[in-house]
């Protein structure tokens, strides 16, 4: 079947549930499906559901209201504030199935009865008399139906019902479908029986074969596309699009991509898109789509390598065979395909040569023969079949080795000989204007080979030493209106029979596809773009349809792009043929639109927190982070946009999705504009991102009164400081003469201290000096003694009386305990509390010890304290050694020094 493309959009798509019951749009552009879970809406960029308490089986749209009915349910969205959800109208206990305007009245149809709301929202029921429906259908002023199984009436909200049809035989049918063809005829169409016409109270069916099809798989909705076609939803085999005559334009159901075979409702938007509501999804063709396809999703086709026309059938090369294609009679979108038997397996090349079909197989290349192929050579994996312009009656082809050269000979064709120095596989063939051939390699390679089909003998030449081919991976050759294009992935020229070359349109550079001559046109195919070059302008022609919407399913290095001889241009693609014609591709038009922006999200980016944006208000500092959501409503196409930020920058940015995302945006007045890419549709939105807190009018008016304060703050702070400054120096003045006071009484001190140091120097030298007088004394008078002593003993006539007498007055007089008393009282006036002190101190010390104490601070030497203390030299230190061990004094302390400085 041929028929536009299907997008069809699934659960998992839209977050909803199987089962869509109904469709309208509104006229902002967005469409609205009642769908089994609630309100589904898409802008052809996003899906939104809406979740209602039952399920929704009718919408309809007026204005930005959506009506919605369903199981017990009767109300609207809003479309400008779709998150407040349902909003009833009525409390209803029946189903609501069908939703239209008749005039100024809403109108909500259940089985039973109508409710009709005016523009006040003032709801008014009117019952169905004689019986329950299924639809009804509004007719000029009046509502008509058919009572089930029974005769079709008319009705009027708020009037009366009366009957238009009674014949029995309408009663044999159940009415799906009314319409007035003129003013006495009506088009009316049964669920089982098919399509009808009603005039005088007379049906009369119709024999075509859209109404065959229709009874076959059950009708449910019909909606009239145009003046000519309506499309006709089944309960079983999808939608069929024709005209009443019987022509059919399109069948679309599960074969060729359409969601499910069970139609719940159809639905044309902007006078191109048919949406079709099915019972597991959604699906959508744009009815002025230039590109049409052939597939058929329950047969196993095959990628498509090649199509050709032949008698007026089409012969299709895939890698599963090949395939026949036939036109159903009478009809040009229907056919009839069948595999032809024993040509399974892969099929590179199709060509039709004296009006045979050629074959390029991976097992040989055949003929075919009526409906049998014939084996012409055993020459695999045909590429390039190439009839010679000189010689009609040879043809050569490219192969999976070498080239092989066929010859006519008594009207059949058969191998003349192979050209097998080219040991690898070949694939492009152009004959040059001196007859010589272009043949390209598998990869990088590159050959000129010069035919002698008379001897059966050739020369060739490697082009591929050019020094244009150095760098090339890859090399194609094409035949442009006569003259060779060479491209590579690195290079591309004309080359000339003479071995010249010749620089190329720069729309040529690095192409790997270039499809043959159309009408002066040609397709070129290069860095994933598929383009349409006009060869008399040497341009690139501008299409409203994107040939990229089909160029990733262009079998890469085996593309084909023909024409057939009606004029069809075909394009062989991975798992289907498109088919189109140049003068509807060239002149189709896509209606533009101005994109609408959808949602507009305030974020803040520290915290992730989503703040409110509302129209005509500031949006707070702290939600600064923006991100824009748009759609120009291109259903079933792949948009691409330009946005700008005024304020923020100066320059048009592209955009794949439909976001554009702003961070961090200072504070002031932006706006914000949209549009298609390279399109004059713009939508702009103007908006004032507020100041922070601290930088706000308030805040300023606090930071002058904070200011003021600070200025206040700081002259009392400065006066403060310059007192307690003023308060330091006097201090520090003060404090200097205080310092010179006590320096000066300290010098004063220093004196006396000085002094009474010196007095007891002096005192000590005294006493030492008395010691050593004192004993000079005692050794005087103990000399005296003993010559008193030695007189008495050794002179007779001396009395002994005088001596004695004069021995106790010498007795008297030197008494040496008298002498220390003298000595201890006067050196307890130069060293006020020695010995208490000493006591305290080393509470062990003797009388002994501490006598030697005081004549070591008068500082007597050894020497000089042996006669005061009538003991040797020797002695004395080792006097000396037994003080130092009682007073604790380690080895390098010195006995005489410690005594010296104590109590200093």
């Amino acid at each position: 079947m041929l028929a536009p493309e299907i997008y069809s959009f699934l659960k998992d798509d839209y977050n909803g549930e199987r089962q869509n019951w109904d469709v309208s749009s509104s006229s902002s552009g967005a469409t609205y499906f009642a769908n089994t879970l609630g309100l589904l809406r898409y802008d052809g960029e996003n899906w939104s559901l809406y979740k209602t308490s039952n399920i929704l089986r009718a919408v309809y749209c007026s204005n930005d209201t959506i009506y919605v009915g369903g199981n017990g349910l009767m109300g609207y969205f809003l479309e400008k504030d779709l998150h407040k959800g349902f909003q009833p109208l009525t409390k209803i206990e029946n189903d609501i199935w069908k939703i239209f305007r008749l005039n100024e009245l809403i109108i909500f149809q259940s089985f039973d009865k109508i409710y009709h709301v005016n523009s006040d929202g003032l709801v008014g029921i009117e019952r169905f008399k004689h019986g329950n429906t299924t639809f009804t259908y509004p007719i000029g002023e009046k509502i008509v139906y058919q009572i089930s199984y029974g005769k079709l009436m008319a009705i009027t909200p708020n009037g009366n019902e009366r009957v238009i049809c009674d014949t029995p035989e309408i009663g044999k049918f159940l009415v799906k479908y009314i319409s007035q063809l003129s003013t006495d005829t009506f088009l009316i169409g049964t669920l089982e029986n098919g399509l009808f016409t009603l005039s005088n109270n007379k049906l009369t069916p119709f024999n075509t074969p859209i109404n065959d099809f229709i009874k076959t798989n059950k009708l449910n909705k019909v909606i009239r596309i145009d003046k000519d076609n309506y499309a006709f939803a089944t309960m079983n085999g999808g939608v069929i699009i024709g005209d009443l005559s019987g022509q059919i334009t399109y069948v679309l159901n599960r074969s060729n991509g359409l969601s499910n075979n069970r139609v719940h409702a159809i639905y044309k938007q902007q006078d191109r898109f048919l949406w079709i509501a099915t019972n597991n999804g959604i699906s959508l063709i744009d009815l002025k789509n230039p590109v049409l396809f052939f597939n058929n999703q329950f047969i196993e086709l095959g990628s498509f390598y090649d199509i050709v026309m032949l008698n007026n059938k089409y012969y299709a090369g895939t890698n599963l065979g090949l395939y026949e294609i036939t036109p159903l009679k009478n009809q040009s979108s229907v056919f009839d395909i069948e595999l032809i038997k024993g040509s399974e397996g892969q099929i590179w090349n199709l060509d039709v040569i004296d009006n045979t079909l050629w074959v390029g197989h991976n097992n040989g290349t055949y003929l075919l023969e009526g409906s049998q192929l014939k084996q012409l050579s055993k020459a695999a994996g045909g590429y390039t079949m190439l009839q010679s312009r000189f010689n009609p009656d040879i043809v050569y082809q490219t192969s999976y080795f070498g080239v092989a050269v066929y010859k006519k000979t008594n009207k059949q064709w058969q191998l003349h000989y192979s050209i097998t120095d080219i040991d690898e596989l070949t694939r492009d063939a152009i004959e040059l204007s001196d007859g010589s051939l272009i043949i390209t390699g598998a990869a990088n390679t590159l050959f000129q080979i010069w035919p002698d089909n008379e001897k059966r003998k050739y020369t060739f030449k490697n082009l591929s030493l050019l020094p244009q081919m150095r760098n090339t991976t890859w090399v194609r050759a094409f035949d442009i209106n006569g003259q060779v294009l060479i491209t590579s992935n690195d290079t591309s020229f004309y080359y000339a029979a003479d071995e010249t070359t010749h620089p190329c349109p720069s729309a040529f550079d690095k192409a790997s596809y270039i499809s043959e001559v159309i009408d002066d046109h040609i397709f070129i195919r290069k860095n994933k773009h598929l383009i349409l070059y006009n060869l008399k302008t040497d341009t690139i022609v501008p299409l409203a349809y994107n040939l990229n919407n089909i160029e990733d399913d262009l079998i890469f290095k085996y593309e084909r792009i023909t024409q057939s001889a009606n004029g069809q241009i075909m394009l062989c693609l991975s798992d289907r043929i498109a088919y189109t014609k140049l003068n509807k591709l060239k002149n189709a038009q896509i209606n533009s639109v101005t994109p609408l922006i959808t949602r507009i999200q305030c974020t803040n980016d520290r915290t992730g927190k989503e703040g409110t944006f509302r129209a005509n208000e500031a949006i707070p500092y702290k939600y600064n982070t923006l991100q824009f959501t748009f759609t120009a409503f291109s259903y079933g196409l792949k948009s691409s946009y330009e946005y700008i930020l005024e304020g923020y920058n100066n320059s048009w940015q592209s955009r794949q999705d439909n976001h554009a995302i702003f961070q961090n945006l200072r504070e002031g007045t932006y706006t914000f504009k949209v549009r298609e890419r390279d399109g004059s549709l713009i939508n702009s939105l103007t908006f004032t991102i507020a100041p922070p807190p601290f930088r706000s009018k308030l805040a300023y008016a606090a930071y002058a009164v904070l200011i003021i304060i600070l200025s206040i703050v700081l002259r009392y702070t400065f006066n403060q400081i310059h007192k307690k400054k003023a308060y330091s120096r006097l201090q520090k003045e003060r404090k200097r003469l205080n310092d010179l006071r006590m320096l000066s009484s300290q010098q004063q001190l220093g004196e006396e201290v000085k002094q009474l140091q010196e007095e007891v120097t002096s005192k000590s030298d005294k006493l030492a000096n008395l010691l050593i007088q004192n004993n000079k004394k005692k050794e005087i008078i103990d000399k005296i003694n003993g010559e008193l002593k030695h007189i008495r003993e050794n002179h007779r006539f001396v009395d002994g009386r005088q001596i004695d007498r004069l021995s106790k007055m010498i007795k008297v007089n030197f008494d040496e305990k008298k002498d220390w008393l003298v000595f201890e009282a006067a050196f307890s006036e130069a060293h006020t509390n020695f010995f208490k002190k000493l006591r305290i101190k080393h509470p062990n010390l003797t009388d002994l010890d501490l006598k030697l104490c005081a004549y070591l601070k008068v500082n007597l030497s050894s020497k000089e304290l042996a006669p005061i203390l009538k003991i040797t030299t020797r002695s004395v230190d080792l006097k000396k050694y037994r003080l130092k061990k009682k007073l604790n004094l380690s080895k390098e302390q010195s006995l005489k020094q410690y005594i010296m400085d104590f109590d200093d």
